[in-house]
């Protein structure tokens, strides 16, 4: 009898816990509403959606321009330069705040996806419109719209990264779709016409009226923050532990995502069923991005990143078979999904729970630098590896085997800092 007393007690105190939780997310929510929406938006809206929509350009631009899937994928190489601006570009916003940064970066951003619809065949004017494009689009990535949140949000930030992060996740769903489309009808130039008009006539004007003009002033905690300590916690074993399992988990999704399509049709399957398929995996992200936001609220981020890494390494190792089943492919994208979902948002947790508030955006790019490199080297990889193979086998491997390495090193992290480093 005792011990069924105890049960009920501790059922009693979760359910307690969670009914507080819930209130403490509507509590923040109904004051941080307005950035909080045009964060979900934008960063719906923003560049790391191209990571779902890079596929469906590939066909079109061989089609067009008769260029090779290795062609088009060494794109990414951009990425390698764009990346080393991104601690520059975090700075920024911790000097700045996040307003001019975004603002200037979305229009930039829309202005290469029209740039792109005027490309007459050169593969070096593609090359250097994207190094433009990913340069201007990494201002519009979690660097800000994370930094929005953070500043906002402060008993249920896990939770509201998880939310704001599920924007994207539906983007990831449903664009792919409408891209696909806008596509078919008026070929790659519709398909990047979109998609700057979705930044310009949807972002820029809830950026513009919701953002503040200068970040939210930060909680005053514990000891202050010097240019000695801030040096110190930049050097930090933990901050390199922490970009290196981030850039492990997130160049395979992205990878995979920029040959999703082609993927498909190597394993026998039509274009749609690649669509479906990158759809799916905007769908799982929703689900990783909220699933993972009330997780680490409540347990060790570390534990919960080493649980949805090992899902994707488990999707890609599904799509090995010569032929594969179309529900094998949706089962790969609903595991890849979770953990892309996963990723951005426990990146921007852990760094905020783990060096504070002080050098968020700084530290956040630095792991943006790491993850654009290994996601270049990635998206770039999986494009020649199937032109000298004749099959992606080798490149499922390869990432299965970087999701799993990422699982186990975000438990290098350690435990949670003793007292509070938000000043």
């Amino acid at each position: 009898m005792e011990e069924q007393v105890i049960d009920t007690g501790e059922a009693l105190g979760q359910s307690q816990a969670s009914e507080g939780h819930l209130a403490d997310i509507v509590r923040e929510w109904k004051v941080a509403w307005r950035p909080g929406v045009a964060a979900w938006i934008g960063g719906a809206l923003g560049y790391s959606v191209w990571a779902s929509m890079a596929s469906l350009f590939v066909q079109p631009l061989q089609d067009a321009f008769g260029w090779s899937r290795g062609d088009i994928a060494l794109a990414g190489n951009a990425g390698l330069v764009s990346a080393f601006a991104a601690p520059m570009l975090g700075r920024l916003v911790d000097r700045l705040g996040v307003r001019p940064v975004l603002l200037t970066g979305l229009v930039l951003t829309s202005i290469c996806y029209g740039l792109f619809t005027l490309m007459s065949g050169s593969l070096w004017v593609y090359y250097a419109l994207y190094l433009a494009f990913i340069l201007c689009g990494t201002t519009t990535t979690g660097i800000t719209y994370s930094r929005i949140v953070i500043g906002a949000f402060h008993k249920t930030r896990g939770s509201a990264l998880a939310i704001v992060r599920s924007g994207l996740a539906f983007s990831g769903a449903l664009l792919p779709g409408i891209v696909f489309l806008s596509i078919s009808r008026w070929g790659y130039v519709g398909g990047y016409l979109t998609l700057a008009a979705l930044i310009l006539f949807i972002s820029l004007p809830l950026a513009w009226a919701w953002v503040p003009a200068k970040s939210p002033p930060l909680p005053v905690a514990g000891a202050a923050i010097t240019p000695e300590s801030r040096w110190a916690m930049l050097r930090s074993p933990k901050v390199l532990v922490l970009c290196v399992a981030g850039a492990l988990n997130y160049a395979p999704v992205v990878a995979i995502l920029s040959q999703m399509v082609p993927i498909a049709a190597a394993k026998g399957l039509s274009a749609a069923a690649g669509v479906g398929a990158v759809s799916l995996v905007g769908l799982a992200a929703l689900g990783g991005a909220l699933l993972s936001g009330l997780l680490v609220d409540r347990f060790w981020a570390p534990g919960v990143a080493f649980i949805l890494n090992i899902l994707p390494a488990a999707g890609c190792l599904l799509l090995l078979p010569d032929q594969v089943h179309a529900a094998n492919l949706y089962a790969a994208a609903l595991l890849i999904g979770l953990g892309q979902g996963a990723e951005l948002d426990l990146v921007a947790y852990m760094v905020a729970r783990y060096f504070g508030l002080r050098t968020y955006a700084t530290i956040y790019g630095l792991s943006v630098l790491t993850i654009g490199i290994m996601a270049s080297l990635g998206i770039s990889a999986i494009g020649l590896l199937f032109d000298h193979f004749g099959n992606y086998d080798l490149a499922m491997t390869i990432a299965a085997g970087s999701f799993g390495l990422a699982a186990f090193t975000y438990l290098l992290m350690g435990r949670y800092p003793s007292a509070s480093l938000d000043s």
